[in-house]
């Protein structure tokens, strides 16, 4: 097959060519979206689901058709040294210069980026937050040194700044269950008062599967304050239309065997249906592709995931935490509780609470609920199994 044709497209947060299964999520935001434009509020969305499942690359899709209608959009990455202020802050001064550029009506927006250069300027006093926005800051408002006080004021300006245009402010939040409790607990606020204003502010945070747990406990509100959707791997058939019908346009067909066998060994997995995908697509000889070409696609896949996706993570651990990693593995992928992990290696939890956080840290494992412990990816367990000591 010309491998310069190749249709398949694995990578983290790429968008595939087939944005396959998810219309529900894509037809929940259109809503949210046209709701808000016509005058009414919603709560924000929660996506949750295991690495691999795609919840990026809705997040980029949100952006997309939110900037299409000339939102005010930020879209962050948590995670790292930086807190969310300096986060939000740089994400939204672009935002918000063009908004500067595109509008007639200045007035409220001209106080709300007031407001945002006083909030950035207290979190980065030399100014490189709120470079290319000329205007005064509003000494007094946001910038208390209070992450939850100061970014309620921020959101609920440019909320009504937005309302004056007729649009809406969307805060996307990638990998949110690293940020840290209070940090967690400021954007619930910030959501919570601006949705009591009636204000256009709509904050759509991904993470693993314990965020839902992190947000009620940073605020115990959070638990009515958004909409949780568990994302997790496509149906039979959708993980097929994500294979065939980016070859189809390409004039390449699957038979029913070839195409039975990539679903099978991906388990509907977004990020597994492309790296398959793309090695059959690069192996196969034949057209349609046959059982045969994707025996061999699979092989290939399966090397590339074991020396990438899985074998990077397991390189980052050292030789005492991989020995934690081989005995949450003797649980399978499911959560295993940590007492049980504890009584596989012969050793007390609290001896080994600092090997399961450094873990934790590194994004191999998540507290799965309290007490349990899982692994982040898909088919890890599998993985470390078959790592020899």
């Amino acid at each position: 097959m010309d491998d310069g044709l190749n249709p398949y497209s694995p990578g983290a947060g790429r968008r595939p060519p087939e944005l396959a299964g998810r219309e529900p999520e894509l037809r929940r935001f259109d809503a949210i979206i046209e709701r808000i434009e016509s005058g009414r509020t919603d709560r924000g969305l929660i996506l949750s689901g295991l690495r691999g499942v795609g919840k990026t690359v809705l997040l980029n899709e949100f952006r997309r058709r939110a900037e299409l209608r000339h939102w005010i959009v930020a879209k962050v990455e948590a995670g790292g040294d930086r807190p969310l202020g300096a986060l939000a802050a740089q994400a939204l001064a672009p935002a918000l210069r063009a908004a500067s550029r595109n509008t007639e009506r200045r007035d409220r927006l001209s106080h709300a980026l007031a407001v945002f250069k006083s909030f950035s300027l207290k979190l980065s006093p030399d100014g490189g937050l709120a470079l290319g926005l000329d205007v005064e800051p509003a000494r007094g408002h946001a910038d208390t040194g209070e992450l939850e006080t100061d970014l309620t004021e921020l959101a609920t300006e440019l909320a009504r700044a937005a309302a004056d245009q007729s649009v809406g402010v969307l805060l996307l939040i990638d990998e949110m269950q690293d940020l840290a409790r209070a940090e967690l607990a400021a954007i619930s606020a910030a959501c919570h008062e601006t949705g009591q204003l009636d204000l256009p502010f709509l904050l759509v945070g991904a993470g693993l599967p314990n965020l839902p747990v992190a947000l009620t406990e940073a605020k115990s509100y959070a638990e009515r304050l958004f909409e949780y959707i568990p994302v997790g791997p496509l149906g039979p058939d959708a993980a097929a239309d994500a294979l065939t019908v980016p070859a189809h346009n390409n004039h390449v067909e699957w038979d029913s065997p070839a195409l039975a066998l990539i679903t099978d060994v991906s388990a509907g997995y977004p990020y597994f249906l492309q790296v398959y995908g793309n090695m059959v697509w690069r192996y196969a000889s034949h057209n349609p592709i046959v059982l045969a070409d994707a025996e061999v696609g699979v092989l290939a896949a399966r090397q590339e995931l074991d020396s990438g996706f899985y074998g990077s993570r397991w390189e980052r651990a050292t030789p005492a935490q991989q020995a934690y990693l081989r005995a949450v593995a003797e649980g399978g992928d499911e959560p295993s509780s940590t007492t049980a992990v504890a009584q596989r290696l012969n050793r007390r939890p609290s001896e080994l609470s600092v090997a399961r956080s450094e873990l934790i840290k590194k994004g191999l494992l998540y507290a799965a609920e309290r007490g349990h412990i899982a692994f982040t990816v898909p088919g890890m367990a599998d993985f470390v199994r078959r790592q020899t000591l």
